[in-house]
């Protein structure tokens, strides 16, 4: 995924902090990758607007105890995606996951959109929290889960 944005932002510096201890569990790889990638390409265009140094930081980690959509699970997968761009504009920060809210000129307001019902098909949430220079996604997913459509 990182080599994709890459080829599309080669003035992003992508990193990784990914855990290798963490179980494996059965989801849709495709919508999952597609969540990840919508929201990394968000970070590298909002980055388009900022001078270098441009960074994202891919991190995995387990979280324990978690409660997602009312009911608790022992373990999740917390993905952050943080970058040193200008923030989310605070006119839109309540919105971003609508449809068809984009904070950039040209923007269709669909990616986060998309990330966020792939996300909670696998019984995930995605928040926000942003300032200028910091922006983090942060998406839990529980590790105890069916298949979509299974």
């Amino acid at each position: 995924m990182s080599s994709v944005v890459q080829a599309e932002f080669p003035d992003v510096a992508i990193a990784s902090d990914f855990d290798i201890s963490l179980p494996e569990f059965d989801a849709d790889p495709e919508q999952l990758t597609q969540a990840m990638l919508n929201v990394v390409r968000n970070a590298a265009q909002a980055l388009q607007t900022v001078l270098p140094p441009r960074e994202i930081r891919l991190t995995t980690r387990v979280a324990r105890s978690v409660t997602m959509a009312k009911r608790r699970y022992q373990l999740a997968l917390a993905v952050t995606i943080e970058d040193n761009g200008p923030g989310v504009p605070d006119a839109i920060r309540d919105k971003i996951f609508f449809p068809l809210v984009s904070g950039r000129e040209g923007g269709s307001g669909l990616g986060l959109t998309i990330a966020q019902t792939f996300i909670a098909q696998h019984n995930g949430t995605i928040e926000c929290e942003s300032a200028p220079g910091h922006t983090q996604f942060t998406i839990l997913l529980p590790l105890e889960f069916s298949r979509v459509g299974a």
